[in-house]
């Protein structure tokens, strides 16, 4: 049976330096690429994707159950999540094998990769001191589309960019076949909640006071918050998802997170998923489980003390990485749900500058 559902793709979501990583001072143009030009989704102008091993691989599963109603049939699913997102394909009764490849579908047409969105609530951004010169926007960028296939392959990627757009650059959705195609399979997937990282109590952590780590957890394809189970009504959000099709019930809950400088004298902190803190209370009367840094340092050391490389484009920060656990879970949704795999691991880099004084000009960025 073929999964004609896309897989969630592995998600890359890039942040500042200056604003972060990478700092574009000038916005990349929109990205478009024909069906027969670009077929690994490459373009110059859009974010790299290159780093294939960042999160956990697609698994599969195949699940048949009998009706759980008179009223319903019995339903046959191909069940898939990796470290990015989760999904089924589920029949009741054969399928339609005469479904065409997107190149046999939309023949010469140029996909847009690339579209604009403005940054979510409650995500900080830079200064912006050229504010009569443009403003922040995320860009989303689709990636490694193999159109020779049905929804656009398994490995396709999505590419995140906080980017100082200039007054004048075309930020407006263009529309075809193929564009509107693969823009709704991205947005009717499910992801799971791309973590923003949110340092208290500064947007810049400052050396010789506790950093604590929150998170803001976000839908990639909305950039709204998913508060869903335990975290129903949070304000950011957590770590959690649902998702019921065809009778049966997906869950991707997280089971930790890690936070680790990548550098030599500062440890890494395990924490835990909801990452609790309370505002306006000091470090020491904290919630136990309060994630935390006390940074010996600043930033401007980076390079000479890192523990794995840092990218060229980085500048005075730390390359944080942080690695989210999950387990996801999946049946019809009256009974017991069986885990698939042995859990996910996402994981990201965070752009994360460290000052001995608080200047508020390089906020901390994600990179996923």
């Amino acid at each position: 049976m073929k999964q004609l559902r896309l897989k969630p793709a592995r998600l890359l979501v890039w942040g500042l330096v200056v604003i972060g990583l990478p700092l574009m001072l000038a916005a990349p143009a929109v990205a478009a690429c024909g069906l027969g030009g670009c077929p690994s989704g490459g373009d110059s102008s859009a974010p790299s994707s290159s780093d294939t091993s960042s999160s956990s691989a697609t698994e599969v599963e195949q699940y048949t159950s009998g009706p759980s109603a008179p009223t319903e049939p019995a339903i046959s699913c191909s069940v898939y999540a990796n470290g990015a997102g989760m999904g089924s394909y589920c029949v009741s009764a054969g399928g339609d094998s005469s479904l065409k490849t997107l190149r046999e579908r939309f023949g010469n047409q140029t996909l847009q990769r690339c579209r604009y969105r403005p940054v979510p609530a409650g995500i900080e951004t830079p200064f912006n001191s050229r504010e009569g010169d443009g403003r922040y926007m995320v860009l989303t960028c689709l990636g490694n589309i193999d159109f020779d296939t049905i929804t656009g392959g398994t490995d396709r990627t999505l590419d995140m960019s906080v980017v100082f757009v200039e007054n004048g650059t075309d930020t407006s959705d263009h529309h075809n076949g193929i564009t509107d195609y693969l823009w709704r399979q991205f947005e009717s997937s499910s992801q799971l909640p791309v973590p923003f990282m949110r340092t208290r109590p500064s947007i810049v952590p400052v050396v010789g006071v506790p950093t604590f780590f929150t998170f803001r957890w976000l839908d990639p394809a909305t950039n709204d918050v998913v508060a869903e189970g335990p975290f129903a009504g949070a304000t950011d959000g957590g770590p959690f998802r649902e998702i019921r099709s065809n009778g049966l019930l997906m869950r991707a809950e997280a089971t930790g997170i890690t936070i680790d400088p990548n550098q030599k004298g500062i440890p890494s902190v395990n924490c835990r998923p909801d990452t609790p803190y309370r505002e306006g209370v000091s470090a020491a009367n904290q919630p136990e489980g309060a994630c935390d840094i006390n940074f010996a340092r600043s930033s401007a050391s980076a390079r000479k003390y890192a523990t794995e490389p840092i990218p060229a484009n980085v500048r005075d920060a730390f390359n944080v990485s942080v690695q989210v656990e999950w387990r996801i879970s999946y049946g019809r949704g009256g009974g017991e749900l069986q885990d698939l795999g042995n859990g996910f691991t996402m994981r990201l880099k965070q752009v994360l500058p460290v000052q001995e004084i608080q200047v508020p000009n390089q906020p901390p960025t994600v990179i996923y």
